[in-house]
Parts: structure tokens; sequence; C-alpha cells
């Protein structure tokens, strides 16, 4: 099966990678220092081939193991406007939660809030993030309220990406964004013939 062409804009990307079998890819604080190293030494564009290459030869001399670490290819989806980037943003920060892995958004310390918040050896990651349109405090609140499950599936629901002439093209905002006024879409065709 053929791969699916990647969207190569300029712009914001939710970019992420599972473990191969679901494992965990970070079993020492060391190793998430490692992959934050690597992330700094590149541009994002060649960062995460390069990223996913070099930690999993990394992984594997460490831990004794061959083979995969990544479940197949990562997947990266472009944030078309602001609201696509907050709640994916809240997704992100929330999602040590949601796995279980700490209670509160304060006790993870492998996110951007943390990075913030403590100026820590990976602010420079963060240092250009959109997240600092906020203040801190603001920040800090948004991120420690629930994600509302519908605001992250309307996301997604609206298509983004089409194909004119065998090639890819990218709408960058949402087609209800088209219709705010009156989404009844039979009524804006009717009027247009």
């Amino acid at each position: 099966m053929a791969r699916k062409n990647r969207i190569n804009e300029p712009g914001y990307y939710h970019i992420i990678n599972r473990g191969v079998e679901r494992r965990n890819i970070f079993l020492e604080p060391e190793d998430y220092n490692r992959f934050l190293d690597l992330l700094l030494e590149i541009n994002i564009s060649d960062a995460i081939k390069y990223l996913n290459v070099t930690y999993s030869k990394y992984f594997n001399l460490k831990y004794k193991r061959v083979g995969h670490l990544w479940q197949g290819r990562f997947k990266s989806y472009f944030l078309y406007d602001d609201a696509h980037f907050w709640i994916v943003t809240k997704y992100i920060e929330r999602n040590p939660i949601k796995a279980n892995m700490v209670n509160d958004v304060n006790q993870y310390s492998h996110q951007s809030y943390f990075q913030w918040k403590y100026k820590s050896e990976y602010f420079k990651l963060i240092e250009n993030s959109m997240i600092f349109h906020m203040t801190l405090n603001e920040y800090e609140n948004y991120i420690s309220t629930d994600l509302q499950i519908d605001a992250l599936e309307q996301i997604y629901i609206s298509p983004k990406i089409i194909t004119i002439d065998e090639e890819m093209k990218i709408l960058y905002k949402r087609l209800e964004a088209f219709f705010e006024q009156d989404r009844d879409i039979n009524k804006i065709i009717s009027q247009l013939n």
C-alpha cells in the first residue's frame, strides 16, 4: 500500500508516534532527556526522522534489544487555526493525566507547561510557541480543566485536505467557517443557481 503524502507547509503540527507493541519507550528520566537533547540539535522538519532513528539506536543499545522501537511511521496533523492549536495543546498537556501517569499537570516534567513554569533545561524547545499568547497563570488554568471530548472530535470531523488534479490541497479554514452565518448548505447552493 502506497504511503500517504505528508503535508509540508509552514505552520504548526501535532506530531505523534507510538512505541512498537505500545511499549513504554522512556524507562528512566535519562531517556526523556536524551530524546529532548536530540530534538534540540535539529530543525523540526528533519527532527522527527532523525529523532526516531537516533533514539531507537540509543534505546536498543542501552537496553540490549534489537528491532523496531516505533510502531510504524510517525503521524503529523497540520493545525489549521488558533482553535485547533489550543484544543490540541490542551490535549497534549493533559495526556499524562489521561494515561494515569500523574494526577495533576504540575506533576509531569516532560511537557511544555513544566518547561515554561520552571524554566527547565529544555525551555528552548518552546521559546517561540503560541502558548506565550497567554500568561503562565492563564495557561495553567486553561490546561488544568478537563478537555471536552466533543471539542477534540469537532476539530477532526471537518475535511481539511482535498485532492484536485491528483495534487493535495490544504483548506486553511474548516469548511464550517465559510458558512458561519447560514449553515444550511442546501439553501446556499440554491441561491447560487
